[in-house]
């Protein structure tokens, strides 16, 4: 028998429908950290995204028998399960998000960006220069609407091709590479000015 590491996501499921919590587990280990960047995306908020983690494991766990690998493959599941699951709580959340999208930069919390790499960096300068760098994509992309904004994501940090996420958006491929073309050319803009 093959260890749970070496299975497939499909197995792993298979096994977690018939009652292995080690396989759910499993499953649990491989997409924590993509879940949080789709809900960290979505709602901006590092605590929202925990919870969106742990509510997208939970549903995924309690609906597992309706997981169809004809339809789609686990992942591309997974996050439509936690891409609905954020837009869920980014729309109870927008009054909150439009007063935090009207602050200046400087009084954006560090905290936010705690769990990002910028200590690897030896050189003092350097290692600002790329906290700076990034803050400033950061905000942009909050500036985006929030399908440009999940589009460019799921694209670039999970690299998910656009038929996956036409998938997980519910739209076509075609307006998915529409949505990421638009996101990007209205990035570089704000981060010109």
């Amino acid at each position: 028998m093959k260890a749970d590491n070496k299975k497939t996501d499909e197995e792993l499921a298979l096994a977690a429908r018939n009652g292995s919590e080690a396989a759910f587990s499993e499953l649990v280990d491989r997409y924590a950290s993509t879940l949080y960047s789709v809900g960290y995306g979505v709602t901006t908020s590092p605590q929202e995204a925990e919870d969106i983690v742990q509510e997208t494991f939970f549903k995924a766990f309690k609906h597992i028998d309706s997981f169809s690998p004809e339809k789609a493959s686990f992942k591309t599941w997974l996050i439509t399960i936690a891409r609905n699951q954020s837009i869920n709580v980014f729309s109870s959340l927008k009054r909150k998000a439009l007063r935090f999208f009207d602050q200046d930069e400087d009084q954006i919390q560090d905290s936010a960006h705690a769990d990002y790499p910028f200590q690897a960096q030896q050189d003092p300068e350097t290692q600002l220069a790329v906290k700076q760098e990034f803050r400033r994509v950061e905000l942009a992309l909050k500036k985006l609407p929030e399908r440009q904004r999940t589009a460019i994501l799921l694209k670039s940090q999970e690299n998910l091709s656009y038929d996956e996420i036409a998938v997980i958006m519910g739209a076509s491929a075609s307006s998915v590479e529409s949505l990421i073309f638009r996101a990007r050319r209205k990035l570089m803009q704000i981060l010109e000015d």
